[in-house]
């Protein structure tokens, strides 16, 4: 667990980061044991498995299936979650993906054939696009150097203005770094869309910096938990009301009515 957090992390999300230090010290605190884990939605990750650690803690003698996704909650899921966190931007997500498979390289053979095919057919940041992304903004100025020359040529060979076909990647879960995730000679080729309106000699001073080139790429990030707040608030309308208008107007005045009620962060911003 990483040591220092954002300010913006809600009381789920702090919950999981407490819990999971819990486990691995061996103690809860009796505070922690006495806080609401969230309620179980099987649509929102982060609550499910905030109920599996409060069921492991609450348990005399844990089953093995139930140790089995405690110990991949701890070591896999909140620590990339975490890491996504701090580092959301799309130029990340290819590091993210090859550190999820590095992290989960420590369960048996058969967990692997559970794990595995969810891991490729989800690996939209190892698409060579996304790839490339994260190269260009690597450490390592040998890398940048690549990921560079790599842009410039599929810029060389673009083809006229066409609708290109997003194929996510086959992966290779040995590899050694993210870059090699990939066989480079085997995938098409193209620059990344966010990359296009670089120019070639702002891009080329990339391969020279003396430091890791700062890119945000803040706009477009690496998770969907806005997708998963929508997805929440869509299963919520759906057990509340019945019929397709009665939906809509149930999400447009929840969306309406949080836009318009102020947000208090501490006691003193109650005041009048």
């Amino acid at each position: 667990m990483p040591s220092t957090l954002p300010d913006d992390l809600s009381t789920y999300q702090k919950y999981l980061h407490d819990m999971c230090n819990a486990i691995s010290v061996g103690v809860c605190p009796v505070d922690l044991s006495l806080r609401n884990p969230g309620l179980m939605n099987n649509s929102r990750w982060l609550t499910t498995s905030n109920r599996i650690l409060r069921l492991y803690v609450s348990t005399a003698n844990p089953s093995d299936q139930l140790k089995e996704l405690v110990l991949f909650i701890v070591r896999v899921y909140a620590p990339m979650w975490f890491a996504i966190k701090m580092k959301p931007s799309c130029k990340d997500g290819g590091r993210h993906v090859f550190e999820t498979i590095n992290k989960s390289r420590y369960m048996k053979k058969d967990l692997h054939r559970v794990v595995d095919p969810v891991i490729q057919r989800n690996v939209f940041f190892g698409h060579p696009e996304n790839l490339l992304l994260s190269m260009i903004t690597d450490a390592r100025p040998h890398i940048r150097e690549l990921g560079v020359r790599r842009i410039m040529k599929a810029r060389k060979e673009a083809e006229p203005v066409t609708v290109r076909v997003f194929k996510v990647p086959t992966l290779n879960f040995e590899a050694e770094d993210y870059t090699s995730m990939i066989d480079w000679r085997k995938e098409p080729i193209t620059e990344p869309p966010v990359t296009m309106k670089i120019d070639d000699e702002t891009l080329l001073r990339f391969i020279h910096e003396d430091v890791t080139p700062i890119v945000g790429f803040s706009r477009y990030p690496c998770h969907t938990q806005a997708v998963e707040r929508h997805i929440k608030l869509v299963t919520e309308a759906s057990a509340a009301v019945c019929g397709k208008e009665s939906r809509d107007g149930f999400i447009r005045v929840r969306l309406e009515s949080q836009a318009k009620m102020p947000k208090f962060e501490t006691k003193i911003q109650h005041k009048i």
